[in-house]
């Protein structure tokens, strides 16, 4: 039996986020007390958040055509042509301006890792690499925002390799020893050769049956032994495949790891875990009861981060999320937070279908 906390929970998050909404429809704070100055500027990537949470309540349909149009207008308002980026890209100038600078401390840190980096003591993102993942983040979850709700670009946004060898090229340069960071890069791909026609989609899926682990199902290199990184790397890549529409090389051999390495969460990586057995489950049916059973004692788990004072969730335990790709939006005090509410309501409703208990108006969508 379902506790009703969770089946009302959609509802409490969409009044959450409605108490985030700054001068519109289509701005909102990250989270609830202790925002920061940056926090309170950077607007693309919290405006992406909320739209998704009203599309998974059923909100989205019941807002006037003008409203879906002025949210749809803003979003693409980011998209800009930069010599830095791809073109057409999705920036926010405040996102981009507040990682650029730093003070003392922030950059003796960025010259330290760079002498690391080249002294191959320990490979760092140099400021630049950090700027140009922020952008293409964002810019794929514009696209996959957009497309969630059935709009589109204003502007065609290319894939960013112009031939094959390019683009595996830069597949293979890829650091898959850490593949939660390598898989999103690969995930983003996987939604602009959704946008660009299937472009380069066979290439793509042929890139993962080589990096495929036969052990652990998941992707990245061999040796690797942190179940953490295993885990949360095989949720961007699958969230690639789920744009492809392609399935996932191994979902027996994931399910197993996954069910021998539950991790125990202080935050909302326990999402990534549950996306994970969840896409798996839906495309094999294999230890079903095992991982139902497995999500009925999660649920508890995701309630751990729920603030009962603001009836939503916190990205931490007691502590709202602090930083966005490097940026830092809030304080952390104990307040609950737009990207935790998104992922822990995006968790409820995954479990919620897979346990065949979620109302037919909620919505998953696609990370």
């Amino acid at each position: 039996m379902i506790d009703r906390f969770f089946k009302d929970l959609p509802e409490e998050i969409f009044n959450f986020i409605k108490s985030l909404q700054k001068d519109s429809l289509v701005n909102y704070l990250p989270a609830k007390r202790g925002v920061t100055d940056v926090g309170k500027s950077i607007e693309l990537g919290f405006s992406c958040y909320a739209l998704k949470i009203y599309y998974m309540t059923s909100n989205w349909d019941t807002l006037a055509k003008e409203k879906k149009d002025e949210w749809h207008d803003f979003l693409n308002s980011f998209q800009s042509v930069h010599k830095n980026f791809p073109n057409n890209s999705y920036i926010d100038k405040f996102l981009i301006s507040s990682l650029s600078e730093g003070g003392i401390i922030e950059n003796f840190k960025d010259i330290t890792k760079s002498t690391l980096t080249k002294l191959n003591v320990k490979q760092f993102d140099s400021k630049s690499i950090k700027i140009k993942k922020a952008v293409n983040a964002e810019t794929k979850q514009a696209i996959s925002t957009l497309i969630e709700v059935g709009r589109k670009s204003k502007d065609h946004v290319d894939f960013p390799y112009e031939n094959k060898e390019k683009l595996l090229r830069y597949l293979n340069n890829l650091n898959w020893n850490t593949p939660w960071t390598s898989g999103a890069q690969f995930s983003s791909l996987c939604v602009y050769s959704k946008l660009n026609n299937n472009l380069y989609k066979e290439e793509l899926y042929d890139f993962l049956q080589n990096l495929n682990n036969q052990s652990t199902g998941s992707y990245h290199l061999e040796g690797l032994n942190d179940e953490r990184e295993i885990i949360n790397g095989a949720m961007k890549v699958i969230s690639g495949l789920d744009w492809l529409e392609m399935p996932i090389h191994k979902p027996k051999e994931l399910i197993d790891f996954c069910l021998s390495n539950i991790p125990v969460s202080e935050g909302c990586d326990i999402v990534d875990f549950v996306y994970v057995l969840y896409m798996c489950s839906k495309q094999l049916n294999y230890k079903k009861k095992e991982i139902n059973n497995l999500f009925l004692e999660i649920l508890p788990q995701l309630r751990r981060l729920y603030n009962e004072e603001d009836h939503a969730f916190s990205y931490f335990i007691n502590k709202s999320q602090t930083h966005y790709y490097g940026a830092k939006i809030t304080n952390g005090e104990e307040a609950a937070d737009i990207h935790g509410s998104l992922l822990c309501l995006w968790a409820v409703l995954m479990i919620l279908d897979n346990l065949e208990e979620k109302p037919e108006n909620y919505r998953i969508i696609k990370p």
